[in-house]
């Protein structure tokens, strides 16, 4: 069984993250990626996350009916540690045997998600040729059957938060609570596919709602390019992955000593996310 691990790391550089957010903006556009969101998790400068994708992704994540869209953007994450930055990245190949699973043809999954990840990897081969790959490694069956433990929550186990009258007034309202009426919530990018009725958002937490802060603190500056979290839109429901899936996903060897933090900070971010989906536009 091949084993996968969650992120790339590019090396460490002497450089700003400001210097790097322009370098890897530069790259990834000039290699045809489209650019579609930044923000710095808890509102910290020295962290940045950088969102992008592709119309590989986005179709191969759009093509998967069982809600393979919560996997149609990549991340890079860049780690600020005195004068030195590290650059990582979210692995692909990780995430698309999580997220696609048994629902999608299997063959078409490898061959796209090894397609994605090279032109991923050739657009950030500027900051190294031979990246290596970190975290606890996974076999693609664990992948796809993954759970901390049996009694917590699998990809399947996502959460259906809301249902809407249609697909516009469901992406409607959520956009709309989150430019106008969620203030310790940012929309940071936002995917809308509405001949396929799937629309995802990618949201932060800021203010009162430092749930990354809390996050990292758990699992580690070098889980940051698995942020942020999403809403998922499909038809005229909303839903979001269950944090007690999504959290230990990218950290599968956390303690058993955070376990609980972990359980109660996935309770809040639940709820969060809830405030935003279920308020009625306007209310």
């Amino acid at each position: 069984m091949r084993a996968v691990q969650p992120f790339y790391d590019f090396g460490t550089f002497n450089k700003p993250v400001q210097e790097l957010m322009a370098e890897v903006t530069k790259t990834l556009l000039n290699h045809d990626f489209e650019l579609i969101g930044m923000f710095h998790p808890a509102n910290d400068d020295s962290l940045c996350v950088i969102v992008f994708t592709c119309d590989e992704l986005t179709s191969m994540a759009t093509g998967v009916a069982d809600r393979g869209a919560f996997g149609a953007a990549l991340k890079v994450g860049l780690i600020n540690n005195g004068d030195q930055t590290s650059v990582t990245m979210l692995n692909p190949n990780y995430f698309a045997h999580a997220y696609f699973n048994e629902k999608a043809n299997d063959d078409e999954v490898k061959f796209m998600t090894a397609k994605i990840d090279s032109l991923a990897l050739n657009a950030m081969s500027c900051f190294s040729l031979s990246p290596m790959t970190y975290g606890y490694d996974l076999s693609i069956e664990e992948l796809r059957e993954f759970r901390y433990m049996p009694t917590m929550a699998g990809f399947e186990d996502m959460i259906e938060v809301c249902t809407y009258d249609e697909f516009l007034e469901a992406v409607n309202t959520i956009k709309f609570k989150l430019l106008n009426e969620t203030p310790d919530c940012e929309l940071i990018y936002e995917l809308s596919f509405e001949d396929k009725e799937i629309a995802v958002f990618g949201v932060s937490f800021k203010g009162d709602l430092l749930f990354e802060d809390k996050l990292l603190g758990l699992v580690g500056n070098h889980c940051l390019s698995s942020l942020p979290f999403e809403i998922l839109v499909q038809g005229n429901v909303a839903y979001i992955l269950n944090p007690k899936f999504r959290i230990p996903l990218y950290k599968p060897d956390i303690s058993w000593l955070k376990l609980m933090k972990i359980i109660k900070l996935s309770s809040e971010i639940t709820d969060a996310m809830k405030e935003i989906i279920e308020t009625p536009k306007g209310s």
